[in-house]
């Protein structure tokens, strides 16, 4: 958490140089920006670290129990929302349930009747150095424009 208080005191200072309006085209940029980093990163089936997520687990023959990626979709669900204020990137609905079970790996029973099981942690979004800088990028040139 100490690298997101970083960022938010940095981003306090830029802040306080800025109209709302243009605050709220820079949250808007970010936003919009960081869904799409996400959303390539989580199509490449990588956490913010780089790390490839944990494969699903097999069943008691060997066969994995659904064929393909991990959340082959699930990209096109995160959600951004912005003000002058702040920026955040998500999921919503019954989309958000499914990631922060993955997210935080947590022992959930998938169906009424199903026995609970423990899922592993697959981060979906965080930031990485390469958002770190990327965000610096933006503001820097966004500053440089304004």
């Amino acid at each position: 958490m100490d690298a997101y208080a970083g960022l938010e005191h940095w981003l306090d200072q830029i802040a306080l140089r800025l109209e709302p309006a243009q605050r709220r085209e820079l949250m808007r940029r970010l936003a919009q920006g960081l869904r799409v980093r996400h959303r390539d990163r989580i199509k490449l089936q990588r956490d913010p670290d780089g790390h490839r997520f944990i494969p699903r687990k097999r069943n008691q023959i060997g066969n994995i129990k659904r064929q393909g990626d991990l959340f082959q979709n699930i990209g096109k669900e995160l959600k951004t929302e912005y003000s002058a204020d702040h920026a955040t990137v998500g999921f919503g609905g019954r989309t958000a349930t499914i990631a922060e079970v993955h997210q935080q790996g947590k022992t959930i029973k998938p169906s009424r009747y199903a026995k609970a099981t423990n899922y592993p942690i697959r981060a979906l979004v965080g930031f990485n150095e390469e958002d770190k800088k990327w965000i610096e990028l933006i503001i820097l040139g966004f500053m440089t424009i304004n």
